[in-house]
């Protein structure tokens, strides 16, 4: 992991940081911590992160790789007890109440709370989530401010881009990431911040300078189970509580009707907060701008006074995205002229409104759009800006919540001339079911559809089917490269294919 690594810990830091053992004697030394049996080092904390039952077959593995001392949920204590004697190992054993708000904060506290000398700035919120995040990292970094960058596309810890493991990682290496972002010499940290993410308490521990809600609609209810579920996930990061007692300044869309009941809260509570939106009322709104599918031009009204803004990311959502962006800046101390600045020199984000492209006949753009909302949002932004047809081309995930499916393909027939329905990620599910499901909300627009289920035949007719002043739009899957079929995972990246496609078509299209 980089040039960090894991200094030895005494029992000092053991009596700080962890309970007094409910069976045994605290080792002399820790050698390292770890939440993964197959990966665990001789003399380390072995933390047994579980729910109501855990696989007793990762406790005996941490046992014979040497775990020096383990650290387990309260309920768990007697049932782990009890096997450690009988397989006659005795390791000290402590316990806790709730384990995963536990290995966040101790490996905060193991990697010496490096997010405490970070300017970390957090944002969540169902959509806009990684291109708000690429602009406060753009804008902090034109303000002389070393930014990594944690999230769905990349991470950045100072020893350049890598592709991201997931949205948000674990607390374990959460933690590390930001020793190393420290010890590489970085001053911030821009991040996303999944509701698995807060649900699965994986931030613990960490000191958040400022935090960012986007808006909400429907998503991973497969995981939240209701929406008001998913909603409170979100919330604890808006009313985050930093380890030492201070709570980071919000920056809250008001334009969400979510982002509306927050800043309720946020502002009952005296807590410091900005409000962003369309409404003159909001702390952060536009006056004069200029939107077309070349980027975003005007003036921004902020506290005291105005900003002027040019941009090359098209669309009211992305104005949304600057605004917050420029609400986390401000709260972050940065000065407008540098602001400003941040925001034209970031020229795109990855799978985001991404013309693959320019400067053609009709446009094609890949967006990450997998939403209802997504997908409207950014139908929204095309159709003022295509003064031809809109074919788009979508499918939904396997595996993944259900209900939004016909949602999805309403949005599509509605705000669509063409719809070409697709496959996208279909994991263990038959495409054809997920296709159906999707075809009840299309045939409710009564709007013209394909289906095809093989993806790059899908874009090859709706390129075929463009002519001159027409949109593309292949939604879904954005910046990914790949395609998950059953439980395997190949190469496919929209942008890559549409180029293709369109190398080999070019001259044979229509006008």
């Amino acid at each position: 992991m980089g040039k960090n690594k894991e200094a030895t810990k005494g029992r000092d830091w053991m009596g700080r940081f962890l309970p007094p053992p409910a069976t045994g004697i605290l080792p002399e030394s820790l050698s390292g911590l770890g939440d993964d049996s197959r990966t665990l080092t001789q003399g380390a904390l072995f933390i047994l992160r579980c729910g109501s039952t855990y696989e007793e077959s990762h406790l005996r593995e941490a046992v014979q790789k040497g775990a020096a001392l383990l650290l387990v949920p309260e309920i768990h204590l007697p049932s782990v007890s009890r096997k450690l004697g009988e397989w006659g190992a005795p390791i000290p054993v402590c316990s806790v109440p709730d384990i995963q708000e536990a290995t966040g904060i101790i490996a905060s506290a193991w990697w010496d709370f490096p997010s405490r000398n970070l300017l970390i700035v957090g944002v969540t919120g169902t959509n806009g989530k990684t291109t708000s995040s690429f602009l406060t990292r753009e804008i902090l970094e034109t303000a002389g401010k070393r930014t990594g960058l944690i999230g769905t596309v990349w991470f950045d810890l100072g020893e350049g881009l890598v592709e991201a493991p997931q949205t948000t990682p674990g607390a374990l290496f959460l933690q590390e990431s930001f020793a190393r972002a420290r010890d590489n010499g970085l001053a911030a940290i821009s991040m996303e911040v999944s509701s698995h993410a807060l649900d699965q308490e994986r931030v613990a521990g960490t000191f958040f300078s400022a935090v960012h809600f986007t808006n909400l609609t429907r998503d991973h209810l497969d995981y939240h189970k209701t929406f008001e579920d998913y909603f409170l996930a979100k919330s604890r990061l808006v009313l985050w509580t930093n380890p030492d007692g201070s709570r980071p300044p919000a920056v809250v869309n008001g334009d969400d009707p979510y982002g509306k009941r927050l800043l309720v809260t946020l502002r009952e509570s005296g807590r410091k907060c900005l409000s962003y939106g369309h409404d003159p009322a909001f702390d952060i709104h536009p006056g004069k701008v200029r939107i077309s599918l070349d980027g975003i031009e005007g003036e921004v009204m902020v506290p005291g006074g105005r900003m002027q803004i040019a941009s090359p990311l098209p669309g009211d959502f992305n104005l949304q995205n600057i605004m917050g962006s420029i609400g986390c800046a401000l709260l972050s101390g940065i000065p407008s002229g540098e602001i400003e600045r941040g925001i034209r020199s970031l020229s795109g984000v990855p799978g985001r409104f991404e013309r693959v492209n320019p400067g053609g006949p009709f446009a094609v753009i890949v967006d990450y759009a997998h939403t209802d909302d997504a997908l409207r949002n950014i139908l929204t932004a095309l159709r003022p800006l295509t003064p031809g047809r809109i074919i788009t081309v979508f499918g939904c995930g396997g595996d993944r919540d259900r209900g939004k499916r016909p949602r999805m393909g309403r949005v599509a027939g509605e705000l669509s001339d063409l719809v070409i329905l697709t496959s996208d990620n279909p994991r263990t599910e038959a495409p054809g079911a997920i296709m159906d499901e999707v075809v009840t909300g299309i045939r409710e627009s009564g709007k013209e559809f394909l289906r095809e289920e093989d993806r790059k035949t899908a874009i090859e007719k709706a390129i075929a089917l463009a002519r001159s002043g027409d949109a593309v739009l292949i939604a879904g899957k954005g910046h990914e490269p790949y395609q998950i079929l059953g439980k395997t995972k190949t190469s496919f990246d929209d942008r890559l294919v549409a180029r293709e496609i369109l190398g080999s078509q070019s001259g044979g299209h229509r006008s």
